[in-house]
This record gives structure tokens, C-alpha cells and sequence, in this order.
């Protein structure tokens, strides 16, 4: 008895050939977009978490009775300005004299599990984040006394996914902004407890 070999036509190789070409063709880009979307639901998180832990700050501060400079917040003291009530650091009690270390003491003071972060002139690679403060970005607003307070001082925590770092040694360059474009990232205003995410795609 003898058995015929057969493999695929021609047509059929051809048929099967397009067939993956189309579905290649539809899901790349829903693939290419994964990353993209990942990243910003990071920054989501972060400026959820941020908002909600400002939020346990302040409210500690109203517990104690508004005129404290510091407040505990699960076993770590937290200062603030006296004036606002928000989180400025560790020391800090000042919303006009924030710096690149006291945003970075916000940040990993205020959130459980925060995010790995390093300040914005430092080796930023197997980082989540870099950490910089804008003097007097943060505008105004009005202390519980009645008085304006003016250039205040915004933290801006950008997301390392999004900068180009020098491959020498890692440092963001040039050095991001709130304007800088493709870059992600999260601002703290400490004057208003405002917190936004922020996407410069």
C-alpha cells in the first residue's frame, strides 16, 4: 500500500500568509500603546496616593488645632507651614523656602511604599522618579489668617519612563520641566495641598 505525500498548495500558504498579516497589522499598535497607557496609569496612582496622604496630613493638622508646625502621620513627624497646614518636609515650615530634598521629604515622608525617587541632579536610572522644586511657581493663595502669601514654591515629581537621561551618568538631561515635551510626572503645590498629574505628550 502506498501513501501519497501532500503538503499545502500554493494558495493556501498564500491565504494563511495574509491572514497573519492582518492581525499582525490591528494588534501591533494595540501592543506599541500598552506601555504608554501602563505609564500613565502609574502617574495616576502616584498622584492619587499623594493627594490622599496631603489630605491625612491636613486633616491631622485640623485635629490638633491648626496652629502646630508638625503633625505625626503613622509613627513619622511631618512639618508644615503654619500658615497652610500642608506637608513641607521634615524640618521645612515654610511654603516659600521648599528645596530639591524637602519635596523629596514630602514625598517619601507622606506615602506608604513611595515610589523609589532621587533628586533631579542625580543618577535617576532603576528609579521611578526624580524629585525638583520650581521656586515660586505655586503662585498664591490665602493662610488661615487672612494673609496672601505669594511665590510659593511647587515640587515636581517627573516620571524617569519619560526623560532622556545622559547615558554617562544617568542624570536627566536637560534638566525636565513642567513643559518638557513626552515627559510625565506629578506636582505638589504646598501652599494649597493641590496635587495634579501632569502629561507633556
Amino acid at each position: 500500500m502506498k501513501f501519497k505525500q501532500q503538503g499545502f498548495s500554493l494558495i493556501e500558504l498564500v491565504i494563511v500568509i495574509v491572514i497573519l498579516g492582518l492581525l499582525a497589522a490591528t494588534a501591533i499598535p494595540r501592543f506599541l500603546n500598552v506601555t504608554e497607557d501602563a505609564q500613565n496609569a502609574s502617574v495616576e496612582g502616584v498622584t492619587g496616593g499623594l493627594a490622599t496622604a496631603v489630605g491625612f496630613v491636613r486633616a491631622q493638622w485640623e485635629v490638633d488645632g491648626r496652629r502646630n508646625d508638625s503633625v505625626i502621620l503613622d509613627g513619622t513627624s511631618v512639618s508644615l507651614d503654619v500658615r497652610f497646614g500642608f506637608p513641607t518636609g521634615e524640618t521645612n515650615t515654610s511654603v516659600t523656602s521648599m528645596s530639591n530634598a524637602t519635596c523629596q521629604e514630602v514625598f517619601d515622608s507622606v506615602l506608604q511604599s513611595a515610589p523609589r525617587n532621587v533628586l533631579i541632579n542625580q543618577d535617576a536610572r532603576d528609579q521611578r522618579y526624580t524629585v525638583r522644586v520650581i521656586g515660586g511657581s505655586g503662585g498664591s493663595a490665602t493662610g488661615i489668617d487672612g494673609a496672601i502669601v505669594n511665590n510659593i514654591d511647587l515640587c515636581v515629581y517627573h516620571q524617569v519612563a519619560s526623560l532622556v537621561l545622559n547615558t554617562n551618568n544617568g542624570v536627566p538631561s536637560p534638566t525636565p520641566d513642567l513643559d518638557t515635551a513626552g515627559a510625565k510626572g506629578v506636582t505638589y503645590n504646598p501652599g494649597t495641598g493641590q496635587v495634579l498629574s501632569f502629561s507633556n505628550d
